[in-house]
Formats: structure tokens, sequence, C-alpha cells
């Protein structure tokens, strides 16, 4: 378990990048599809954060994700080639949301293409998770510890037990639920945000409507 004191103040850090990139929370707002209010909150660690809210927040602060955890500002520029991190047994960047404890390891690293994630899963039922989120990209998830059932658009619900796994699209709306008295962990390894904005819930975007042809372009 990674101690309270060690847990980032997300929040700081999104008013810090936000003021970084000169963007007011309207200017956020419409770049990220979530209303000031929301981002208000996120700010104030009023709202909760999980990887998809990061997702689109990182993609809407032109970050890489590993950023929001990170002290210093963004540094612009290419990467070192032969990067390497090695992180120990509970190390890394705490978050917790209703459904999920999220610790993010190696975060040090910036501008990485996968993004690896040690996740407890609280929820216990579809009902308590709530509505499925989605996201740009890819994920594996790999079931280390109880059982999950996994949620998804467009496939019945699916058990897993400890040594099972499931790689799947993230544009797909998803929810992993725990089965287990306890919770269940995995690990999760998600490919690093694109530039790619997907409405996820209530607070997010709403889907935009189909654009009507005139009588005269359809000619």
């Amino acid at each position: 378990m990674v101690n309270q004191r060690e847990r980032p103040r997300i929040g700081e850090k999104l008013r810090s990048l936000r003021k970084y990139r000169r963007l007011t929370l309207q200017a956020l707002s419409k770049r990220a599809g979530y209303s000031v209010s929301a981002l208000s909150k996120m700010e104030n660690e009023r709202l909760g954060l999980s990887y998809d809210k990061l997702a689109r927040l990182a993609v809407a602060l032109e970050v890489d994700m590993s950023t929001l955890f990170a002290d210093a500002e963004p540094i612009e520029g290419p990467q070192a080639v032969g990067r390497r991190s090695i992180a120990r047994k509970g190390s890394g960047k705490s978050i917790s949301t209703g459904n999920y404890d999220y610790l993010y390891v190696s975060t040090e690293l910036s501008s990485k293409q996968m993004v690896p994630i040690v996740v407890k899963i609280h929820a216990t039922s579809i009902e308590e998770f709530g509505p499925l989120v989605r996201h740009g990209g890819e994920e594996w998830i790999y079931v280390t510890k109880g059982q999950i059932e996994v949620h998804s658009e467009f496939y019945k619900p699916e058990r897993l037990q400890v040594g099972d796994s499931i790689y799947l699209d993230s544009r797909m709306g998803h929810a992993f639920i725990s089965m287990s008295k306890g919770g269940a962990e995995v690990v999760s390894v998600c490919s690093a945000p694109e530039a790619e904005l997907i409405g996820t819930d209530e607070e997010g975007p709403k889907p935009r409507r189909p654009r009507r042809v005139s009588r005269a372009n359809s000619r």
C-alpha cells in the first residue's frame, strides 16, 4: 500500500498545467468536453479522477499522462534512448475513485507508449459501478487477485480468474466488477492516450448529432 501522504495533489497539478498552457476553465472545457463545474471540482479534488478522465485531460492539456504526476512543468523535446524504470513493490502514484484504486507505476518516464497500472476493483455490481467508461487506445488486463466480471458494450459479461487476461479496444464501453469478497486486483497496461476525445459519462461531451444535408447539397 502507498502511504496516504505520498499521494499526488492531482487537482493542484491540473490547475498548474492549465495555467502553464494559459487556458481558462472555459477554454479547457471546450478542449476536454467536461463542464466548467466538473473541471473546477477536479482541480479542487472533489471529483474522482479515473483513468479515462486523466487520459482526456492529458490530451486536452497536450501533455503526457505521466506529467500529471510530476513535480516539474512538462519538458518539450525528444526523449532519451535506452530508458528504463524499475518499480519496487508498492511504489508509484496512487489515486482512488469510488470504483477503483489506481497505482500508476514508472511515472517518472514521460512520453511512454504504454501506461502500466495496478488496479484494485471495489464495485461489486454494474449498478454500483454506473455508466460504462471508454477512452482512446487499447488495454490489456491481467487478473492477479480474486475474480472479476468484465462488462463491455458489444459482448456479454465474462468472468476472469487469477491468471486470466483480456485485451480490448478501450473505445468500447467497459467496466470491471469484483466478484470476490474484499475486492479483486488486476494489472492494466493501456496504450498511451492519443488525441482522440470520446464521451465517457454524463460529465463528458455528448454525442454529436449527424449533420443534416440540405436538399440543395443532396442533388
